[in-house]
């Protein structure tokens, strides 16, 4: 019961950008939703807009109408600029002053500040939809209490923290959501397949490698030395004429 079937016009690498990227996004954008209706002028915040999951909720979002704001390091800026969202710096003190109190969605996936600067941003009617929170992963090791590395036991904290004592929160785990409602996947997938066959959203796949350049290429993101969109894993152990496209 959670096999999909694919649309066979459908290009493989385009499938797994849309099942990892832009059917979570559209869930966490309709976690936030009211009454289903479009988010049509509604001021939505993205943090970290630039990765995989954050350009899938700027498009997305920038189709049903909103006001797409979005925070990345200033060397993004243009690209997401483009793409038709306002850009604003990474770090809160830079763009809270200016945003605090007027979003009605802010989906968050780094966690920079245990998500306070995003629920600092809602108004008093906006939800936030924490996604994430690559942060503290990133931030190097924590030490503390002896503990070499507490970085798990933060994540721990930060995802209690959302799903308890935040008001206007929701915490989306999507491989959770996935286990609980694999029908409610499926429908979205095929809805995203309808609007990329017609052109509506262009998911971006960055790169496609083979087995034995997946070290490389995970290091390359790691730094941030790959193009926008997602990198995909090809079947084979050898590069091939697909792969090098």
């Amino acid at each position: 019961d959670k096999v999909i079937q694919v649309p066979q016009e459908t290009d493989s690498g385009l499938v797994l950008c849309l099942s990892s990227t832009y059917v979570p996004a559209r869930k966490a954008m309709d976690l936030a939703r009211k009454m289903n209706t479009p988010f049509t002028d509604a001021n939505i915040l993205v943090i970290g807009g630039n990765g995989p999951s954050g350009l899938a909720t700027i498009e997305l979002a920038l189709l049903e109408g909103a006001n797409v704001f979005t925070t990345a390091d200033e060397r993004h800026h243009k690209f997401l600029t483009g793409m038709g969202a306002k850009c604003h710096p990474v770090d809160p003190k830079k763009w809270l002053p200016t945003l605090k109190g007027k979003m009605d969605v802010v989906l968050d996936s780094v966690c920079l500040d245990g998500y306070d600067s995003s629920s600092l941003a809602l108004n008093s009617a906006g939800t936030l939809v924490c996604t994430g929170m690559s942060a503290v992963y990133t931030q190097g090791q924590i030490r503390a209490y002896g503990m070499r590395d507490v970085r798990d036991y933060k994540a721990m904290y930060c995802k209690m923290r959302a799903k308890y004592m935040l008001n206007n929160t929701v915490y989306y785990d999507r491989t959770e959501r996935f286990n609980v409602a694999p029908n409610e996947y499926a429908q979205h997938f095929r809805y995203l397949c309808h609007l990329a066959a017609k052109g509506s959203i262009k998911p971006l796949v960055c790169s496609r490698s083979p087995l034995n350049l997946v070290a490389s290429m995970q290091k390359a993101i790691e730094h941030g030395d790959t193009t926008y969109g997602v990198c995909v894993c090809t079947p084979w152990t050898m590069e091939t004429d697909s792969t090098r496209k």
